[in-house]
């Protein structure tokens, strides 16, 4: 329940970011005013890597097929906003899986995995180049992660046995965006970034093509990869997720 608190808060966070600075765009006060928008999405993320608790690991090659399937809830949204060359980005993550694709390894006739996967990323930063139809922004913020991991092994060579733990962290990190313009209908973006500090090391890049639909609706396609690897105190999350994502933009 705390989990889904949490979730819900951040999310709740992000829109009240967009909806804050939409309300300051249209402000008489303001004489350029926020730009930006708000973005619920979809990622069609499959998993793969290794999960441990204690000294027991389960290796994890998942579809976004056999994760969807698998899935429980999730509720994902970022948040960008421009006040002429400052920028502010937010994006919050949440997926509760259970019993996705994975293997025990010999002792074990098979392991059913639970994992629920927070993250909340705030960035800050400078617009560096903003010339006609390409901008250039660089980003520094966090990654706050919170996983909850459950391992249910089956008996084989050794008794069936059922671990659980939960850990949370957090990464600094740092990162570029790229913007480019082809058109007043459609526009590109690649943004990277790599971090430390709970993990060793954590990093992402996004590629997105964007169509506008309408002054202040639009539509995002594009492919998503992130990479975690966290291991300390017998807890061990070593993964990647990637898969196509799309999202709905909200424009201020």
């Amino acid at each position: 329940m705390k989990t889904y608190r949490l979730v819900f808060g951040a999310m709740l966070g992000v829109s009240l970011c967009a909806a804050q600075a939409s309300a300051q765009s249209t402000s008489p006060s303001s004489t350029a005013g926020w730009q930006g928008q708000f973005v619920p999405y979809l990622w069609a993320s499959g998993l793969d890597g290794q999960v441990g608790i204690d000294n027991r690991t389960a290796e994890v090659d998942a579809s976004f097929g056999n994760v969807l399937s698998h899935l429980h809830f999730a509720a994902m949204g970022m948040a960008d906003a421009r006040l002429n060359k400052f920028v502010v980005v937010a994006d919050a993550f949440y997926t509760d899986l259970r019993g996705e694709d994975a293997t025990p390894g010999p002792l074990f006739s098979s392991v059913e995995p639970r994992q629920k996967v927070f993250f909340l990323t705030p960035e800050a930063g400078y617009r560096v180049v903003d010339r006609s139809g390409a901008s250039l922004d660089v980003l520094g913020g966090i990654r706050l992660w919170h996983l909850s991991s459950e391992l249910q092994f089956q008996s084989g060579l050794l008794p069936g046995v059922n671990l659980e733990r939960s850990r949370g962290w957090v990464d600094a990190i740092v990162g570029a965006r790229v913007r480019k313009d082809f058109s007043h209908k459609w526009a590109a973006d690649v943004y990277g970034d790599v971090g430390g500090g709970g993990s060793d090391p954590t990093y992402q890049i996004v590629a997105t093509a964007n169509l506008n639909l309408h002054e202040r609706y639009g539509l995002t396609l594009g492919y998503r990869y992130l990479k975690v690897d966290y291991d300390k105190d017998n807890f061990l999350m070593d993964t990647a997720m990637k898969g196509p994502i799309v999202g709905f933009a909200i424009k201020f």
